[in-house]
């Protein structure tokens, strides 16, 4: 993926602090907020332990992750709050006992236009993208 890519993903989902989360799976189809914070271009959750959305992951890891500007579609890992990234601060916030951190790597953003419908640009990331 090109640098200015990155930035770009990064500068964008740096301002983000609640996303809507979407799910598929066994509990069906699940849509919750969620606190969020980003590192780089990886975008962490703040999600309760007892979740459907966290049943919903052990089935299929994909989802989107969608703010009034933007939609990311990803692939989510369940982590504990031990595993938060020393940057974040959503690990040591009130609300976060109790809760487990979704990591979602994108795998596709879309951003919307600013007036209109549809999206005015979308940033597809490589399959084998880790950083």
């Amino acid at each position: 993926m090109l640098d200015h890519l990155k930035r770009r993903v990064a500068g964008i989902l740096a301002t983000t602090k609640t996303v809507t989360l979407s799910t598929a799976g066994p509990a069906g189809i699940q849509v919750h907020r969620f606190r969020c914070e980003a590192d780089r271009v990886h975008l962490y959750l703040l999600v309760p332990g007892t979740s459907d959305h966290l049943f919903n992951l052990e089935d299929d890891p994909v989802v989107v992750a969608s703010t009034s500007g933007w939609q990311l579609r990803g692939a989510a890992q369940v982590r504990q709050l031990s595993e938060c990234p020393d940057d974040l601060l959503l690990s040591r916030l009130p609300e976060a006992v109790g809760c487990v951190l979704v990591q979602i790597r994108p795998l596709q953003l879309q951003i919307y236009q600013q007036t209109g419908w549809g999206f005015s640009e979308t940033i597809d990331f490589d399959l084998d993208f880790h950083t």
